[in-house]
């Protein structure tokens, strides 16, 4: 998973047509670094997905831009767009659903 800062967001998210999800997550958390675990998980089961991650305490722009409270959050983005998003951690089932697919768990 590729770390963005505000630039390289615009030019990963935005101006890419593909299918994104963007993991709003700190250093100091806890549950970041379990959800982080998952996506990469998920990284391998949704191929034609990008990953990325920001960092909020490095980037407090993009934080402030899409509304992000708490971490982690996950954006799922399509066409440069949000389409869903989660706050918290979230169970494998309730990920692959925001990413668009149906699980068995």
């Amino acid at each position: 998973m590729e770390v963005l800062n505000t630039e390289q967001f615009r030019e990963k998210i935005y101006f890419d047509d593909s299918r994104s999800a963007v993991l709003f997550t700190a250093p100091w958390c806890g549950f970041c670094r379990s959800m982080k675990l998952m996506i990469e998980k998920a990284e391998r089961d949704f191929g034609s997905t990008k990953f990325y991650i920001v960092d909020i305490d490095k980037e407090p722009s993009l934080k402030t831009a899409f509304g992000v409270s708490a971490v982690p959050t996950l954006v799922v983005f399509e066409e440069g767009r949000p389409l869903n998003r989660a706050t918290g951690l979230i169970k494998k089932s309730e990920l692959y659903t925001l990413l668009g697919a149906e699980v068995i768990v």
